[in-house]
């Protein structure tokens, strides 16, 4: 059986994007990509950029009859036909992977859990720098502990290099008010759920008493971009939105 096995990550999120793609051939990995892709975009869009090469790489080696996996409910159930693609950002990637199926005699799209799907997981979040994509780590994880999984999983240190990260609170032009987390050597990583053990970090650096300069005010939507109906909201569970683009 020849797979096709496709990831894809954005850095924050919309950000940075990285894809990872697993071409396998009879149990045997014959082909692995790991790239970063020039500009910034949504998970979902470098989810589709992923599954678009692998399907590329397929027609290349002259694979016929392929199954393809992904961990992204979203892509697999838009390529399918099962769900609209609604985003205008997406229809032509759809559009693009939909043309490429027809290259093949017979194709199956099959979603599968994260964790089958950590090799090509583990490529697309190389490609950004990282061992694992950090926007990821919380998935799965029972709602009364999730915030104390996050802490857990990130905390005050940087995932890449280990220094502890600088926290200060970074006013959006929404008027909101969030708490950015730093590394001194990689720089941005995330925005900081807004707990006790961030919220003292904030409160004790420097913009801790005063506003940023409006230079560093932020523009952003107060909605999700990396969720489907089965996923749990980031942006909802940090406090970041009130409520899901995909749950409207």
């Amino acid at each position: 059986m020849k797979i096709i096995q496709f990831d894809g990550a954005a850095i924050p999120n919309p950000g940075s994007r990285g894809i990872g793609v697993i071409l396998i051939d009879e149990g045997v990995i014959t082909k692995e990509i790991s790239k970063k892709l020039e500009g910034v975009g949504t998970n979902n869009e470098a989810e589709y950029f992923a599954l678009i090469e692998g399907l590329r790489q397929a027609v290349l080696l002259g694979w016929k009859d392929v199954l393809v996996q992904g961990d992204s409910k979203l892509v697999i159930n838009q390529v399918n036909g099962s769900w609209a693609v609604n985003k205008d950002n997406l229809k032509k990637l759809n559009s693009d992977a939909r043309r490429l199926l027809k290259e093949f005699d017979s194709i199956k799209l099959e979603w599968i859990a994260r964790e089958r799907n950590s090799r090509a997981d583990y490529a697309a979040s190389k490609a950004l720098g990282f061992i694992e994509d950090p926007l990821h780590k919380a998935k799965n994880v029972p709602k009364n502990k999730t915030k104390e999984k996050k802490e857990d999983n990130i905390g005050i240190f940087c995932p890449k290099c280990k220094l502890e990260c600088m926290f200060e609170w970074q006013i959006f032009k929404n008027g909101t008010k969030h708490i950015r987390q730093s590394c001194p050597k990689h720089g941005y990583i995330r925005y900081a759920p807004k707990t006790s053990k961030y919220l003292e970090k904030a409160n004790s650096g420097k913009n801790s008493d005063k506003e940023i300069s409006k230079n560093n005010l932020v523009n952003v939507s107060l909605t999700c971009y990396d969720c489907s109906k089965f996923d749990g909201c980031k942006l909802i569970e940090q406090g970041f939105a009130e409520i899901c683009e995909h749950n409207k």
